[in-house]
């Protein structure tokens, strides 16, 4: 009799290391699978910072017109510019601006909550930036650091910027945010 549980009790002892070895491979595969979507999401912001960082911080390059407004459109989701950025003396227009979770190319990734950056150069197509993006958000400032909404006031610019990942895993999206501020010179010699 005694031999016969110990059998069992070894059988039941047994099941639970094998249920627990599972449940940690489970674990280990479901952490795998997280770091690699928070590496991919973490790629898409660091392009997404490098554009806009070099972009933002030439409003009004090469423009030498005292009475024109660097920033023409000061929105919270939409910014347009100006800048002569090939240097040939014409100027170009730069539009950044978010669009709404209905559209069609936000629509098309599994994540319900991303938008799309879009990059618009000359009023041609809109190109696209970055997918999976939460929150694109510009804040302005004039030269005494107060908020702003007077295009000839704006003195620099603070840009806000979440991007959560395109697929996720059990509806859980990895989640970076970005925060950068730009006074670029053309804007502080207005």
């Amino acid at each position: 009799m005694g031999s016969w549980i110990t059998l069992i009790a070894s059988v039941v002892i047994g099941g639970m290391v094998l249920v627990s070895f599972q449940q940690f491979n489970r674990d280990v595969s479901r952490d795998l699978q997280f770091d690699v979507l928070d590496h991919i999401a973490y790629g898409n912001m660091d392009a997404v910072v490098q554009l806009i960082d070099y972009d933002f911080s030439r409003i009004g390059y090469g423009v030498n017109d005292p009475h024109q407004n660097m920033i023409t459109y000061a929105a919270a989701t939409d910014v347009r510019y100006v800048l002569d950025g090939d240097g040939n003396g014409a100027v170009e227009t730069m539009r950044y601006y978010l669009s709404a979770t209905t559209d069609v190319v936000a629509a098309s990734t599994p994540n319900p909550n991303d938008k799309v950056l879009y990059r618009v150069v000359n009023g041609g197509t809109a190109e696209v930036i970055s997918t999976g993006m939460t929150e694109f958000k510009v804040l302005y400032y004039d030269s005494t650091g107060n908020a702003t909404t007077d295009l000839a006031a704006i003195r620099s610019l603070v840009v806000s910027l979440t991007i959560e990942g395109d697929y996720g895993a059990d509806s859980q999206y990895p989640k970076f945010v970005w925060l950068g501020r730009f006074t670029p010179p053309s804007l502080v010699m207005q």
